[in-house]
């Protein structure tokens, strides 16, 4: 039986006691091995990672950075890498993710991190990267040098393997410690970063701290936030805003929770020619992850006027979900959460019966003008819900774990007054037009507190330097100091040699 330590800490740090947890895989029981953590051992991480990024990380040039963490995901990219192997092996098992799917998008998302990738996200959100090295000339005529945080706190989430990277590489580039909080529902990713980290240069890596404890920890809690100088929070709406109130004012505060996505599909997504790629990857949007991603649809808005209908395109969607399941089984969900979609099930079933009830025959053949259900034949699996209008649609949400909306429009825009009662959860946008439409349509999406417009089947894939809900990534952690102009000139007046 192996052990794996869920937990990265600076080198020559000790912890005085230790749990363990089993973890079933198909390769039989492993041991997951954490450390019993008090107020003072967090306190002692805190004083320790930030002791050690004075002495080393904070003399980087954000260019070694870059260079370090991009030799570290290259590791990634061997089928053979030990800490692939791991990934790929226990993830699955710990998040209940079809193997293969998470096999092939922790490929895709590690490449992210690829030093190409890092040089292109800096240059876009920073005037000017060396910024973060020196000061360097501003618009305004002096010099503006960026600093980040000594130490920034990070609360990872678990609902999708991977995203401690993005918030660990951002710090990194700010030249920031890190005291870490992973999810025992998904330890794993941001240890194995780490691991990769010090295998490239041990030093950068003696500045995180990586420790699992149970969300809602006060005691625990209370200590990084005090230490950390900047606080980043992934999970629920519930827990990042149990966090909020404890940051003190004017300490950064980055929160990011529950969020809604949905698509917008027009007609010409829809020809004989299209419509079977488009359904396609409508399918992939809504299985991967089982939507459990801030970034997957719950709602898609349906146009009508191409060359199969709506009501054609949800029970399409609906074959291309089983094929999914087939091929990436679904996780299985919780008493809960079944309840949720069986619930769904039901009262959108109610709702048809009275509306068809209302509605002439004739009328619901040519286009179904009453909601209908399509369910996996096996538990609940996916549902596909479908709504004649947006009048129809009782909710943007939906219970996750493959159940989607279908709503019916005449033009998509029509489908934009839905959207203004979720607008602060609103984030992605998946569009499948024509490039005609595509600037005006993304125009007045944008005007309803979307942070992203991307092509339908790439919305779990957002790609290196996306404004994540709508913020910096960097910006928003540091703070500049400006040199006005003219005072290098009154500092040369004061050389024996001025004239």
């Amino acid at each position: 039986m192996s052990i794996i330590d869920i937990f990265h800490a600076p080198r020559g740090f000790v912890f005085e006691d230790f749990e363990t947890r089993g973890v079933l895989t198909d390769r039989g029981e492993v041991t997951l091995r954490y450390p019993v953590l008090t107020p003072e051992t967090v306190q002692d991480l805190c004083e320790t990672t930030r002791c050690n990024r004075s002495q080393t990380l904070a003399a980087y040039s954000v260019e070694h950075i870059v260079d370090i963490i991009g030799e570290a995901v290259e590791l990634w990219t061997n089928p053979d890498y030990e800490g692939r192997q791991i990934a790929e092996s226990l993830i699955p098992s710990i998040t209940g993710y079809d193997a293969t799917m998470t096999r092939i998008e922790l490929k895709r998302y590690m490449r992210m991190f690829r030093r190409r990738e890092l040089l292109r996200f800096l240059d876009d959100e920073l005037p000017s990267p060396r910024m973060l090295d020196e000061y360097r000339p501003n618009k305004s005529g002096g010099y503006t040098r960026l600093y980040g945080p000594d130490l920034t706190f990070h609360v990872f989430s678990s609902n999708v393997p991977g995203i401690p990277v993005w918030s660990m590489t951002m710090s990194l580039l700010t030249k920031s410690a890190i005291i870490g909080k992973s999810s025992f529902d998904e330890p794993l990713m941001p240890v194995l970063f780490a691991r990769s980290l010090t295998q490239i240069n041990p030093d950068l890596a003696d500045v995180l701290a990586i420790v699992p404890w149970r969300g809602g920890t006060v005691e625990l809690e209370d200590v990084a936030i005090g230490e950390a100088n900047a606080v980043i929070a992934y999970g629920s709406s519930h827990t990042t805003e149990a966090i909020r109130p404890r940051v003190s004012a004017g300490k950064p505060f980055l929160s990011y929770g529950a969020r809604i996505g949905f698509s917008l599909i027009g007609r010409e997504a829809l020809r004989a020619d299209t419509h079977v790629q488009t359904v396609h990857r409508m399918a992939v949007d809504v299985a991967t992850y089982d939507q459990q991603s801030c970034l997957a649809p719950q709602t898609i808005f349906v146009e009508r006027g191409g060359a199969i209908s709506p009501a054609q395109t949800a029970e399409l969607l609906a074959s291309e979900l089983d094929s999914q399941q087939r091929k990436y089984p679904r996780s299985t969900p919780s008493d809960t959460e079944s309840l949720a979609i069986r619930r769904a099930r039901s009262q959108t079933e109610m709702q048809a019966l009275f509306m068809t009830s209302m509605t002439p025959d004739s009328a619901a053949q040519a286009d179904p003008q009453a909601p209908f259900v399509i369910e996996s034949p096996q538990g609940t699996d996916w549902t596909v819900l479908y709504y004649p209008n947006t009048s129809s649609l009782p909710s943007l949400g939906t219970p996750l774990n493959r159940t989607i909306n279908i709503v019916a429009v005449d033009q998509l825009k029509h489908a934009l007054p839905t959207l203004k009662p979720y607008r602060e959860w609103l984030q992605t946008c998946a569009i499948a037009t024509s490039s005609s439409r595509l600037f005006a349509l993304a125009q007045q999406v944008g005007e309803y507190g979307i942070d992203r417009i991307c092509p339908v089947g790439e919305m779990n894939r957002a790609k290196s330097g996306w404004h994540h809900d709508g913020g910096f990534n960097i910006l928003d952690l540091v703070r500049a100091v400006d040199i006005e102009r003219n005072t290098d000139r009154y500092a040369d007046t004061f050389d024996i040699d001025y004239e």
